[in-house]
């Protein structure tokens, strides 16, 4: 089971911040399959760099099969 729970990303620009991600959560069950669609700009590449930890999210947590990803260090990760 894959738990995602106020995941957010924000970027830091010369020009400010930005909201990659803001406050996603939602549950895959085992066995389900899932898409994530939506416009062009709308988060969909940041969110999925953040739940595969290609990019690290600002704050909430990422529990896959009870373990919490963000606790990882990176050879477990692998």
């Amino acid at each position: 089971m894959i738990e995602i729970s106020n995941l957010s990303k924000v970027y830091n620009t010369k020009n400010g911040t930005v909201k990659g991600v803001d406050n996603v959560s939602l549950t895959v069950q085992e066995g389900e399959i899932f898409g994530i669609v939506g416009y062009s700009g709308a988060g969909k590449s940041s969110l999925i760099c953040c739940i595969n930890l290609l990019e690290r999210p600002t704050s909430g947590s990422i529990i896959v099969n009870g373990k919490d990803l963000r606790s990882l260090q990176s050879e477990e990760l692998r």
